[in-house]
């Protein structure tokens, strides 16, 4: 079988297209300019679509027909209007990029590659690009997270002898995003331990700075124009919007060239007004500090997550343009004090990386067959197995072969170049041999197998085998996979499903029960919410990526509380997400694929949880305030802070139309809603944990002093898994827990007939009035009386059953499991 061998770079600022040919990468140049990278650029004019240099150039001539930075705004329900007045997404001219690429390629005509997003793309963002590349004409989309990618060309292109595992950080500060990822290596392969990044934080964002904060100011006393910045983002007029998406090219080109020099010009001619500005190298460190900055914390709070001092880490290997910038190489060594590794060209390494993940990729049967590019297969034998490791640092590899059903006959296995072969050798439904391989290259062999009479039954033809080339040992999973589940307590809470930094692809079978009554032709429903975040936070604090209902109307017969569910989970490594239900009980089945491909984010939505938040948030420090916890105080207000200013920054781009901040402040508001329930849940946590200890203390005191077999076997089982539970972080089930203890602690004290005591007092002392029989009322209290004076319990046990009956409003047992609001618990 073939392998996909095409890797692309679809980028925010430039894209490009490589191949993995005979344990090298080739970069394709574009034809336009013969450059190793396409501008991700698409323009109209007139009625013809330009792509890439030409499209970018034409920015100087008309740039309100330019679009460009669309790869933010994937995974969202962002429409842009063309001059064609069209409506088109960052799906759609991903799309045309992605041809132009394949175009790249000529003749090969590539039907599958390997496309890298950011490690901080979440499922969503993931299935707008697979989708971009199907629309291209690919048949096989595997995506690859930039990181990944970068490792994987520094490892293989550069001359670095690893000896002993070393820890690397990537640091990719590309045109739209921004992604650290900490690496371990070692003499046989990568592995990314974890990552920080923001999808929202790139070049893009440093040049709309310069804009606004450097360009703007002058421009507005030079022109005596006021308000510019807003007037060219509220999307009012043709013109302004113009003059913003021209002033944007410049910066972009004065960022290049502050990277080489100490200062540059921008020239801007505006309804005849003509004018020259300075930027110093200075001006523009000072601006754009609070950037890296951002970055540096996110490096550090990585660093922290995994326990990593500075000393231990190798080199920071830079990728992405934006780290062409001095002052990011400077900050970035004097705050970690290590090796600040810019080898490796930062505009190609993602092509390369990807190139050589391709090479290591097999073509998926359907894909391979479409294609046309492996021969016919013999189809006398069926069901046999090769397993082997597609890449080796051994000089020789072993290759195990299985074939069902006792099979007996021979095998045959040569390497292309004509410097190995077996010969024909014998083997009874399995063989082993040692291929040897040829050394900093991609091997290929051919497999034969022969029955007893020497006819061919089977061939692989182009086996292959990469020597002396780094791999990954697999994609970690970005965040927490979960399912909304609901509690006993009449909330929900996440369960984990798949933890983040799992090695994809993964597969899980959950057993559940429902958790209220479903009754057939009513409004009711069962709720499967699958989100993508933080386990440890709040259902709302998470990305919902797949929802699934099962109303009421769709039932064949009622479906009851406490009915058995099973619920099967697969996500691929391409983050395709597979669920399925079975309900035996029902014969009910259900299957559904889950790959979103956009969602919508609303200024007002995101203002009214920020506010809401930040009302809890002035309790919360009221609270620890009143305690004097300073420290807690301290990281309160910083969240606080944090959320003002989105919300001050939420008031300046109301009429922002044209940039994308908006999705950097929602993806920031996720991220800080994360850090206050952290913060906050942790208390609740502590509490929730002291009142369990305080419950099991009691119990098992108890239940020493009155032995009861059957409570104490109930008692072990709740306390069963401790550990797990209490480590969770999960508030709600650690709550359900306390309250069975709760139960036990009520069953245990009723076991002492002298409680029935004070509960008869509880019911006499009712008022009459609650009551709907009062004479027969005061009949069963003195009958009560009476059996407490001769200690008659069994007696006493029937008068207070008697008045409970007889109560209008039953009391609410308050440790009666609620039924829940999804249906699953």
């Amino acid at each position: 079988m073939a392998n996909i061998d095409f890797g692309i770079d679809l980028g925010t600022t430039n894209s490009g297209i490589g191949k993995f040919h005979n344990g090298k990468v080739n970069v394709y140049k574009n034809p336009v300019g013969f450059r190793e990278t396409l501008p991700s650029v698409v323009a109209y004019r007139n009625d013809r679509i330009l792509i890439g240099d030409k499209a970018r150039e034409f920015t100087k001539i008309q740039p309100d027909q330019v679009f460009s930075s669309f790869k933010r705004k994937m995974g969202s329900d962002y429409v842009y209007q063309t001059p064609l007045n069209e409506k088109k997404t960052a799906i759609d001219f991903s799309t045309l990029i992605l041809k132009e690429l394949l175009n790249f390629a000529g003749e090969e005509k590539p039907k599958a590659a390997v496309v890298t997003i950011p490690a901080s793309f979440d499922t969503i963002q993931s299935n707008a690009t697979k989708t971009a590349g199907y629309n291209a004409g690919l048949t096989e989309v595997a995506l690859l997270q930039e990181p990944i990618a970068a490792c994987l060309a520094y490892a293989n292109t550069q001359s670095v002898e690893v000896t002993e595992e070393k820890k690397w950080l990537v640091y990719d500060f590309g045109g739209g995003t921004f992604d650290v990822a900490l690496v371990n290596i070692s003499d046989r392969d990568l592995k990314i331990i974890d990552h920080e990044g923001n999808n929202f934080l790139g070049g893009v964002d440093i040049d709309q700075l310069m804009v606004e904060h450097l360009l703007c100011p002058q421009l507005e006393q030079l022109f005596v124009e006021n308000g510019l910045w807003k007037k060219m983002v509220n999307g009012e007029s043709a013109d302004y919007n113009k003059l913003f998406v021209e002033l944007v090219y410049k910066a972009e080109e004065a960022k290049k060239e502050l990277s080489i020099n100490e200062n540059t010009y921008v020239e801007v001619d505006f309804n005849g007004n003509f004018a020259e500005i300075e930027i110093k190298r200075a001006q523009f460190n000072t601006l754009i500090q609070p950037k890296v900055e951002e970055t540096i914390k996110l490096t550090k709070l990585l660093l922290q997550k995994n326990h990593i001092q500075n000393e231990q880490i190798d080199r920071i290997i830079l990728v992405g343009g934006t780290t062409y910038i001095p002052y990011i190489r400077t900050s970035l060594a004097n705050s970690f004090n290590c090796y600040v590794d810019s080898t490796i060209d930062p505009t190609t390494a993602i092509i390369v990386g990807a190139s050589y993940f391709a090479g290591t990729r097999m073509l998926s049967p359907n894909t391979e067959t479409n294609a046309q590019q492996a021969t016919t297969p013999v189809e006398q034998l069926k069901e046999v197995k090769l397993v082997y490791e597609i890449n080796s640092q051994d000089p020789e590899e072993l290759l195990t072969g299985l074939v069902a059903n006792e099979f007996s006959g021979y095998y045959r296995i040569t390497r292309t170049d004509g410097g190995f072969d077996t010969g024909i050798m014998p083997f009874h439904s399995r063989f082993n041999e040692f291929l040897k391989l040829l050394p900093k290259s991609i091997n290929y062999f051919n497999v034969k197998i022969f029955d007893k009479q020497q006819q061919l039954v089977f061939e692989k033809d182009r086996l292959s085998i990469n020597h002396g080339i780094y791999n990954i040992s697999g994609q970690p999973l970005p965040n927490d996979i979960c399912i909304e589940v609901d509690d006993t307590l009449g909330t929900t809470f996440l369960e984990r499903i798949f933890k983040k930094n799992e090695i994809l692809p993964l597969s899980k079978k959950i057993y559940k029960t429902i958790s209220k009554t479903i009754l057939k032709e009513t409004e009711e429903k069962l709720i499967i919410n699958i989100v993508e975040g933080n386990a440890a936070t709040s259902p709302a604090s998470n990305l919902c990526i797949g929802y699934l209902e099962i109303a009421a109307a769709d039932l064949k017969v009622n479906l009851l509380k406490g009915t058995d569910i099973e619920i099967n989970f697969a996500i691929s490594e391409s983050r395709d997400l597979t669920i399925s239900i079975f309900i035996d009980s029902i014969n009910l089945e259900k299957q559904e694929l889950f790959n979103a491909s956009a969602r919508k984010v609303s200024i007002e939505k995101i203002r009214k949880e920020l506010e809401d938040v930040l009302g809890t948030i002035d309790g919360e420090i009221e609270e620890y305030n009143y305690h004097q916890n300073d420290h807690i105080v301290d990281q309160l207000n910083l969240i606080r802070i944090e959320i003002i200013e989105l919300l001050r920054e939420l008031i300046e781009i109301e009429d922002d139309v044209v940039t994308d901040k908006i999705f950097n402040i929602d993806e920031r508001k996720r991220k800080v809603f994360q850090q206050f329930d952290q913060l906050v849940r942790g208390k609740n946590v502590l509490a929730e944990i002291e009142e369990y200890q305080l419950y099991k203390q009691e119990i098992k005191e108890e239940l020493l002093l009155h032995p009861n077999p059957k409570i104490d076997r109930t008692f072990s089982n709740v306390i069963k898994s401790e550990q797990l539970f209490l480590n969770s972080g999960q508030l709600s089930i650690i709550r359900s827990k306390t309250k069975e203890l709760k139960r036990l602690a009520r069953e245990l004290y009723y076991q002492n007939d002298e409680a029935y005591i004070s509960l008869f007092y509880d019911y006499a002392h009712t008022d009459l009035n609650d009551y709907d029989n009062h004479s027969q009322v005061k009949k069963l209290i003195d009958k009560g009386e009476e059996a407490i004076e001769k200690r008659n319990f069994t007696e006493l046990k029937a008068v207070i059953s008697s008045l409970y009956n007889l109560l209008k409003v039953k009391p609410k047992d308050y440790l009666e499991d609620q039924n829940g609001t999804l249906g699953l618990r």
